[in-house]
């Protein structure tokens, strides 16, 4: 086990460094490059193990869902770094391809696997191009705030996983959803929630994210986002059970593959961007 933890903190801190540096280089490049090649990447990787995950159920056509996803990521991107008026075409390219997979479906003879293959594939649109996307949406909506609400995306989602994770290997007995998670214990869910409270206070009290988040909010905000991280991790436990396979990919030793890395992520963005969206709003009344 101590093996096993210490090359999951290795990684970990690997991957927290390389963030951080992009966010570094787009700081002192005055542009969103390197955060828009890097969740396209996620984006294309993720759906490459989501589609074979995923292949039990039914054909999934994963050449096309990989590059229709990454081309949906990668223009949602260039459309804040370039011209907004790109982002007129995500739309027209998400239903394109659902048009493409529909029609395809019709070369053949209609079957249950072939049904579930479609529901599939929509599912994985959705779950990772479309909901990863608001991490994008967190780095340039707002300029003011925008690396620190990146930062804080990614941070909020591993950081309460990892806290989760050494809360329960060093007290964790009672199991929160067993069929679903084993390794998830009541004592992970409650260092889960103090960890990701933690976090957002440290955001509020030394990061642009105080001008949005005041300090005696932090808390509140914390424990609500530690509840929608668990959450995302459990989505995607209940997709590797169903697909009866332990991790995604066997890509990242004691993680798996990237979709096990993004899948809290993928799920904390978009409440990340309304909570920020909510707070703006709210801040006159206050």
């Amino acid at each position: 086990m101590a093996d096993s933890v210490k090359v999951r903190t290795a990684i970990g801190a690997c991957l927290i460094a390389a963030i951080v540096g992009l966010l570094t280089l787009d700081n002192w490049t005055g542009h969103g490059w390197g955060v828009i090649v890097l969740c396209t990447a996620l984006t294309a990787a993720g759906l490459r193990e989501f589609a074979l995950m995923a292949s039990v159920v039914g054909p999934i056509p994963r050449r096309s869902l990989v590059v229709a996803g990454a081309a949906y990521t990668a223009l949602k991107g260039l459309g804040y770094e370039v011209d907004p008026r790109l982002h007129l075409l995500l739309a027209p390219l998400a239903v394109g391809y659902a048009y493409a997979v529909f029609f395809a479906c019709l070369r053949g003879a209609p079957s249950l696997e072939r049904l579930q293959g479609l529901a599939a594939t929509a599912l994985g649109f959705f779950y990772i191009p479309f909901l990863g996307g608001y991490a994008l949406e967190a780095r340039f909506a707002d300029p003011s705030v925008g690396q620190a609400a990146f930062f804080y995306v990614v941070a909020i989602a591993k950081g309460t996983d990892i806290c989760a994770y050494f809360t329960g290997k060093a007290l964790g007995r009672t199991k929160v959803v067993p069929s679903v998670s084993p390794g998830k214990t009541q004592a992970g869910f409650v260092g889960a929630v103090v960890g990701a409270a933690l976090i957002t206070c440290a955001f509020s009290a030394w990061s642009s994210l105080g001008t949005v988040i005041p300090l005696p909010l932090a808390p509140g905000v914390g424990i609500v986002m530690s509840l929608v991280v668990i959450s995302g991790d459990l989505i995607e436990s209940f997709m590797k059970r169903s697909a009866a396979v332990k991790d995604s990919a066997k890509l990242l030793p004691g993680y798996g593959g990237v979709l096990d890395v993004v899948d809290s992520v993928v799920i904390a963005a978009p409440v990340v961007v309304w909570t920020l969206a909510l707070l703006r709003r709210m801040a006159p009344l206050g």
